[in-house]
């Protein structure tokens, strides 16, 4: 499952951060190094024992996902980052005490970010383009690529029901149990400008899932991508419909265009990572 997308949200000084704010939350050791492979594959890995790795991600990506909550912070919504925080990668190897869950793991990274990449940001709020996912049909019916699911495939991958599946990829998405919410997210990744994408549609519940579209860029395999990854690359046609058509036709939903007040992350001040 490969996941383009990720991660924020935000207060903060050049000395201080939410996460000193929110208990003190910090990990023991981190090692940060440059990753130079070239892949466009991100893994963030939080494990047992209060291990936590991240390998070729952005600070970008590192700064969402400290600062989001259910979901990343839009990355559309981090203003004023310098270039490279979005093109160089690094990998991330950090320890913590205890058996920390993936939502305090998120918190110890904004500690992080401030002493290592001297991150200071604050918060304003801001009209700001999005989209809205609404349905797209008068008479509320689903398109052929969404049906309601007895599956819950919510929650750490080892306890998941074995009928479980997630394969999403810019051109095919292939889901089950999934909640529309998961569908927002992939699709903030998705649209070409990465606008916060805002579930409108009034659906509750689990759904299998099941598109396909020709993104606006043609997906790159990575070297290290698996049998199963590189097929679905593989077979992206670059002939069929484009994002906003398939999920008419297939999910019978639509993105709508729209404005609203919403918060915005500015970055005061960001340095590359100091040595280990």
């Amino acid at each position: 499952m490969r996941s383009n997308s990720l991660l924020l949200a935000i207060v903060a000084t050049a000395c201080a951060t939410l996460g000193a704010q929110s208990g003190d939350l910090k990990f023991e050791v981190a090692s940060i190094k440059p990753n130079k492979s070239g892949s466009n594959r991100v893994n963030f890995m939080p494990q047992p024992g209060g291990r936590f790795t991240a390998t070729n991600v952005s600070v970008m990506d590192v700064i969402a996902l400290a600062y989001g909550d259910v979901r990343p912070f839009p990355r559309t919504n981090i203003l004023g980052a310098p270039s490279w925080a979005s093109v160089e990668r690094f990998d991330i190897a950090a320890k913590a005490e205890g058996d920390p869950g993936r939502e305090e793991f998120s918190r110890m990274l904004r500690p992080l970010l401030a002493e290592r990449f001297r991150l200071a940001t604050h918060m304003e709020t801001r009209e700001r383009p999005v989209y809205a996912l609404t349905l797209a049909r008068k008479d509320r019916a689903l398109g052929p690529g969404l049906r309601p699911s007895s599956l819950s495939c919510s929650g750490p991958r080892e306890t998941l029901p074995a009928d479980c599946e997630m394969l999403t990829v810019p051109g095919m998405l292939k889901a089950r149990g999934t909640p529309l919410a998961a569908l927002t997210r992939m699709l903030t990744g998705w649209v070409e400008d990465h606008r916060e994408v805002r579930d409108e549609t009034g659906l509750t519940g689990q759904f299998d899932m099941e598109m396909r579209w020709t993104p606006d860029r043609p997906p790159a395999i990575p070297p290290e991508a698996s049998p199963e990854l590189r097929q679905a690359l593989l077979s992206v046609d670059p002939n069929g419909p484009s994002l906003f058509t398939a999920l008419q036709e297939q999910l019978g939903l639509k993105l709508v265009a729209g404005k609203d007040q919403t918060e915005v992350l500015v970055i005061d001040h960001l340095e590359r990572p100091s040595p280990d």
